[in-house]
């Protein structure tokens, strides 16, 4: 940690992935872990293991006196998790997308989100130097604390009030989780002919590349782009024993032609 920058004491509420993630960034990074509190104790003890600190499954038993209080937790199971808190001068934290600062109103005095734009998976260490971390806070104070303590761990640091982080979020999923189902829809459809999803690593690599280089409107490519009905109508043919699969295509199919046609 550099120089003379405060160490804050740290509690996770939350020990999953992001927290993991987060906890050892924050850690590295100089600050002090003190305890861990997850609903099952395997993953509280885990987790507080790695830092030799304090662990719980009951949010009533909080060490007092932190100066930061972190909810990395499932965005239907704060709100419950939060009327059960006693935070005393703690800033508290969640670190969801979808969910409201205004959600601590009245339960604490200093809080805000502290949101990290990626998804988090067991066995993967993604740089976190790169994450793009979304700032809110009710104060001046505070959001100076989380804006410094977010710069420490990433090279990418912006404010982001609730209403555009909800986009930001849906946006995330959009490209994110439909993006990776439709990897899992590739993958059935090539495993009728044992084929491998690897053949499809290189094309994937170049449509994100080629999206960011020249704007996804513009690298649209394929036969709903070009409206080739010939095409179109064999896809549809080839996946007629597969419904599920099928309307999807067609749905995708109808947006692209709908977008390609919006931007002439």
């Amino acid at each position: 940690m550099t120089k003379n920058k405060k160490s804050y004491s740290i509690i996770f509420i939350g020990a999953g992935r992001v927290a993991g993630h987060l906890s050892r960034a924050l850690h590295d990074a100089g600050h002090r872990i003190i305890q861990v509190i997850s609903r099952t104790e395997e993953s509280a003890r885990t987790l507080a293991n790695v830092f030799g600190c304090a662990w719980d499954t009951d949010i009533a038993k909080m060490l007092p006196d932190p100066d930061l209080i972190i909810f990395a937790v499932r965005d239907d199971a704060l709100q419950a998790l939060i009327a059960r808190m006693d935070v005393g001068e703690a800033s508290v934290v969640h670190t969801g997308g979808s969910i409201p600062m205004s959600v601590f109103e009245g339960k604490a005095r200093s809080y805000g989100v502290f949101y990290p734009l990626q998804t988090f998976s067991a066995g993967r260490t993604p740089d976190i130097r790169k994450i793009p971390m979304c700032i809110e806070a009710n104060t001046s104070g505070n959001e100076l604390m989380l804006m410094d303590l977010a710069r420490q761990i990433s090279d990418v640091v912006l404010r982001v009030d609730s209403t555009k982080r909800l986009t930001l979020h849906l946006a995330a999923i959009m490209i994110n989780n439909f993006g990776n189902h439709l990897l899992v829809l590739a993958q059935e459809i090539l495993r009728k002919e044992q084929l491998s999803l690897d053949l499809l690593r290189p094309l994937l690599e170049e449509t994100v590349a080629k999206a960011f280089d020249l704007g996804p409107r513009k690298a649209q490519t394929g036969p709903a782009a070009r409206n080739d009905k010939m095409v179109i109508k064999k896809h549809l043919d080839l996946l007629s024993c597969s419904p599920e699969i099928q309307r999807v295509y067609q749905v995708f199919t109808e947006s692209i032609q709908h977008h390609m046609e919006k931007g002439k």
